[in-house]
């Protein structure tokens, strides 16, 4: 049977045109968590929490009350059985303090894309601060499917899995394949900065900077064109680079 674990990585390649995934300058957001940190034409540092790791307290917090229910009834004829709503709501409520515990007390755990050069850094273990740096190069993510309490197909998600570690990361489960897209462009210093308000400022420097360095050729394919700012940049680069 195929797995998540035999199937091939996703090839770092843009494929899609970045909607969703827009940096807005308003999506900046310094010193808060699960927020952007930083965006420019060097770092993107984004604050991430494991959606894999709420999702199993979440299934097994909602298993545990469902079989503590079933134990209080066995023996009770079924029109006899008096629902007690402190029963459901009072598990519901630790429920929700447990996720407020594990979103204000857990470890900042961060994605640093380091553009200049070409590396990332993630989370390894969820209940510690330990993160891994390796080349972008590098870096295994697997397309996989999210799913609901009772196993059902939900949608789609992109993590990284850690050869070396055995050991994954969810990324994204909105738009993920143009996450991944988003990723790869903004990893290819070669190519302008993808779509943003958040990078408007730096297009120019990182023009100049590719401009001083001859335009090289892109690192990764694209499925479209990525043009310059503007029309004049794009004409320098033509006829520099040749691309």
């Amino acid at each position: 049977m195929s797995s998540f674990w035999k199937d091939k990585p996703l090839d770092k390649v843009i494929r899609h045109p970045i909607r969703y995934h827009h940096i807005s300058k308003g999506l900046i957001s310094p010193g808060e968590r699960l927020q952007i940190q930083e965006a420019n034409d060097q770092f993107f540092v984004k604050n991430v929490s494991s959606a894999m790791v709420y999702a199993r307290i979440a299934f097994f917090t909602g298993l545990g009350i469902r079989l503590f229910f079933l134990l209080i009834t066995i023996g009770t004829p079924k029109e006899k059985i008096q629902i007690n709503l402190n029963l459901v709501i009072v598990p519901f409520l630790l429920i929700g303090l447990i996720f407020l515990i594990i979103h204000y007390m857990a470890p900042v755990k961060e994605i640093v894309l380091d553009r200049m050069n070409s590396k990332i850094t993630y989370p390894r273990l969820f209940g510690n601060k330990e993160h891994r740096t390796i080349q972008f190069d590098s870096l295994h993510v697997y397309a996989a499917m999210t799913t609901s309490g009772d196993f059902a197909v939900t949608g789609k998600k992109i993590r990284i899995k850690d050869r070396k570690y055995s050991y994954t990361w969810d990324l994204e489960s909105t738009y993920p394949e143009e996450y991944w897209s988003f990723m790869v462009w903004y990893m290819d210093k070669n190519r302008p900065l993808p779509p943003g308000t958040a990078f408007d400022e730096y297009r120019q420097q990182d023009f100049e900077r590719r401009k001083a360095e001859g335009f090289p050729k892109p690192l990764y394919p694209s499925r479209f064109e990525t043009p310059e700012a503007t029309p004049t940049q794009q004409r320098e680069r033509k006829k520099i680079g040749g691309w």
